[in-house]
């Protein structure tokens, strides 16, 4: 949700500044970005750092650890965060697996990075993925040099409907971090993928079975 001029010029006489960054951009606007797990990579405290937010409304961000079921509450305003501070969220378990929730105050809704298929869940009130993720390896603005991770864009609006898109505008720029301690997302694969890999290895097997046959 981008900032209008009304809402920036509330701000502005309110005497906060949005603290704004370069955001890695989710590169198909307008579409549910992937489906990703997240997982920590190593025993020990999962740190994040605010990057920006182009949202109007007032969102937080919760880590949630599934695998323990631990949660950190929610942390670091977008409206009153500054670019670049560390914030620890979790204390957490290599392997563990994670989940994002993203708190729009502003509407009293919950939104989080699982896709359950539109189907809405205790921390999602609509049931779609709510997080745009991609390896982060420098370059924003305001963040440490030399800090390495996984870049987070959350999404703070529900979707009400996808074909045509109304609710939302999925731009996934609405509170961003960088976090440390969380293995690189990895999509999780659709069931057409499950096929065309069966596919594949069964292809495979057979040509095994061909050279070996001669």
């Amino acid at each position: 949700m981008r900032l209008t001029p009304l809402v920036l010029a509330s701000i502005l006489a309110a005497g906060t500044t949005p603290l704004l960054a370069d955001n890695i951009p989710n590169p198909n606007p307008g579409q549910l970005a992937p489906a990703h797990s997240f997982t920590a990579t190593t025993t020990g405290v999962v740190t994040g750092y605010f990057a920006g937010s182009e949202a109007g409304g007032n969102d937080m961000i919760e880590l949630w650890d599934t695998t323990q079921n631990t949660f950190s509450g929610f942390l670091i305003p977008n409206h009153s965060s500054t670019v670049g501070v560390p914030t620890d969220f979790l204390s957490v378990n290599a392997g563990d697996n994670l989940v994002f929730i993203i708190s729009n105050d502003s509407q009293g809704v919950l939104n989080s990075s699982v896709d359950n298929g539109g189907v809405p869940t205790a921390f999602s009130s609509d049931g779609y993925n709510h997080a745009y993720s991609t390896p982060y390896t420098g370059g924003l603005a305001g963040l440490p040099i030399g800090l390495t991770g996984t870049f987070v864009g959350m999404e703070d609006l529900s979707v009400t409907g996808l074909n045509p898109l109304t609710g939302s505008d999925l731009d996934y720029n609405d509170d961003t971090f960088v976090f440390t301690n969380i293995a690189p997302a990895t999509a999780t694969p659709e069931p057409s993928t499950f096929a065309l890999l069966g596919t594949g290895l069964v292809g495979v097997a057979g040509a095994l079975r061909r050279r070996f046959a001669r």
